[in-house]
């Protein structure tokens, strides 16, 4: 450590990192603050959130319902015992049920139908807790 001419001290040469003044610039914190066990954690912290929660959140927050891409009778104006062809597709849904004795499907698919009646047909998409359903209707002529 060397006294300059007025006997102050040359900081420069003990810490290359301070300014005259003792204290250091921003960036120079900066560049200390990431050397330390908290910004090492935050590094690592940041790389574990960008790199396995990305994927997890690509997952979880794609779509967390399924999709029902279509569900629909054709035709949908039928005359009694006429057949109706019911059919369906649907995308991430890990289970697919339609009521009125159809119960559990496939995840695309149809059915062949001949309602005595008019008849209203729905298709329920489960995937865990979150669901969608969707509604057609077959209509029997009197």
């Amino acid at each position: 450590m060397e006294l300059g001419g007025g006997g102050e001290y040359i900081y420069q040469d003990v810490h290359p990192h301070l300014n005259e003044s003792g204290s250091m610039n921003y960036w120079d914190m900066q560049k200390s603050f990431w050397k330390t066990p908290t910004g090492v954690a935050i590094w690592i912290a940041s790389l574990v959130v960008i790199l396995g929660g990305g994927l997890l959140a690509l997952n979880l927050f794609a779509s967390p319902y399924p999709i029902i891409e279509h569900f629909d009778a054709k035709p949908i104006l039928v005359s009694p015992g006429e057949p109706a062809n019911l059919s369906w597709s649907v995308i991430g849904a890990s289970l697919v049920e339609i009521n009125h004795g159809i119960g559990q499907v496939e995840s695309k698919g149809f059915r062949i139908l001949s309602p005595s009646e008019t008849t209203t047909y729905t298709l329920m998409a489960l995937n865990g807790t979150r669901n969608r359903s969707a509604d057609v209707r077959v209509m029997v002529q009197t």
